[in-house]
């Protein structure tokens, strides 16, 4: 019996999946948390052998925490559950372990099936090459997507220094590394790629 638990901040995916396995011969649906430090003590607790888990929980991408701590044989077989299709969000997943990658708006069949397969040591990603893949842009870290953040709400230099807690020198330094890996030339289009690859999430 593969024993499945749902990481995820809308209600709504948790109650499908569960109704989905309801007498379902080989999944048995054993719980859901809504965030990353609920999710942890679910897993640690329960024992899955797969976690059904959203990227973004709570505002924050979450899921890729979950993957880089539980994934790539160190836990159950994660998989991802998004709304974001872009490349670098399944660069991410992919390199932090995750055993697959769905999109929210795929069938419950489909995501059942996916389940079903990832326990079994397979894995699940959508058909993009490997080159796709490779080529897509890589995330920024957390840091780094918190000056972004700033750096898009229209924030100054000094602003983003004091929000972080860092000297000037220190933002000057994350803008232009930041210039330089995604060759763009001014804080608008950085702040245009940020969007377009979804790292802010929801909102600025």
């Amino acid at each position: 019996m593969i024993r499945l638990v749902v990481v995820d901040d809308h209600p709504a995916i948790a109650a499908a999946v569960a109704e989905a396995t309801r007498g379902h011969p080989t999944i048995e649906f054993v719980g859901r948390a809504i965030d990353v430090a609920d999710g942890i003590a679910l897993v640690e607790e329960s024992r899955p052998d797969v976690v059904l888990c959203d990227v973004w929980l709570r505002g924050e991408p979450g899921g890729l925490e979950l993957a880089r701590r539980f994934g790539g044989g160190r836990g159950p077989a994660i998989l991802m559950l998004s709304g974001f299709e872009q490349a670098s969000f399944l660069r991410s997943a992919f390199e932090s372990g995750a055993a697959g990658y769905l999109s929210k708006a795929a069938e419950l069949d489909e995501i059942i099936e996916a389940v079903i397969a990832v326990a079994g040591g397979e894995t699940r990603f959508p058909a993009v090459t490997l080159r796709a893949l490779r080529d897509a842009p890589r995330r920024p870290s957390p840091r780094e997507i918190e000056a972004i953040r700033l750096l898009a709400r229209g924030s100054t230099n000094d602003e983003i220094a004091t929000s972080l807690g860092i000297s000037i020198k220190t933002v000057e330094s994350h803008l232009r590394r930041l210039f330089g890996r995604y060759g763009v030339l001014s804080r608008t289009e950085l702040a245009m790629l940020a969007v377009r690859e979804g790292w802010l999430g929801t909102e600025t």
